[in-house]
């Protein structure tokens, strides 16, 4: 299939394809120990968090301070300054363990650029997540951005996809995706006309990851970000 068709640009997902994804572990232990210093019960202040994802995802909270303190509010309870920054802190400390390149992130993404593709990142997220990014080793390379907690556009509605092409100036036949398959990504690419990629490292325990909403994907895959390069030729 892929030796008979030409690509014009690359769309990535974030987490679990440029970035490991969270594991539950360590996301939910995040969680609990935010609600322990600001006086939560943690399994009522994790439950308000996991409901809360969609507002968090979509614009509904500026910032994941204004999240907190919505949860806090709706348990009755008025933490200190104090308490909030060390709760914030927290999440920080979750991201400055897992947020970093994946094994071939950089290799690939410098790899494209040389060849003079088009790069796009659409990602599922938080509000705290596009600093992040873009403080990172790995958004100099990517042209167009398109953040859920910027846009309120979600995956796998078409027009988050339509927002990346439409940046890059490329058709959405003309594009490969590749993601882990959260959020149904990889079928709603599809569905725009994309040709989806599935990252699947052998080293990473599926169940072990956070992976919200996990489609069954019975289509093409990479065990590396680096197997795409295989499709993806110089251009010009």
């Amino acid at each position: 299939m892929v030796g008979t068709v030409t690509f014009d640009a690359v769309v990535f997902d974030l987490f679990g394809t440029l970035v490991p994804e969270f594991s539950k572990k360590d996301f939910f232990q995040s969680v609990r120990e935010m609600a322990g210093v600001l006086g939560a019960n943690p399994d009522r202040f994790e439950a308000a968090w996991t409901g809360s994802a969609l507002e968090r995802q979509t614009g509904g909270f500026a910032t994941v301070e204004d999240n907190v303190r919505h949860i806090c509010a709706s348990l009755g309870l008025e933490p200190s300054q104090g308490a909030l920054a060390e709760a914030l802190n927290l999440r920080l400390d979750l991201y400055r363990t897992w947020f970093f390149p994946r094994r071939g992130a950089l290799e690939t993404l410098t790899e494209l650029k040389g060849r003079g593709y088009p790069i796009a990142l659409i990602s599922m997220c938080a509000p705290d997540a596009p600093a992040m990014w873009r403080t990172s080793a790995l958004a100099p390379f990517v042209d167009v951005e398109v953040f859920s907690s910027e846009t309120g556009l979600r995956k796998p509605d078409p027009a988050i996809y339509r927002r990346a092409t439409d940046g890059l100036g490329v058709e959405a036949a003309g594009c490969i995706y590749c993601g882990d398959g959260a959020y149904g990504e990889l079928a709603g690419a599809q569905a725009v006309g994309m040709t989806s990629y599935l990252i699947a490292d052998p080293t990473v325990d599926p169940e072990e990851s956070l992976t919200p909403d996990r489609e069954e994907w019975d289509g093409a895959s990479v065990a590396d970000l680096r197997e795409l390069l295989a499709f993806l030729p110089g251009l010009g």
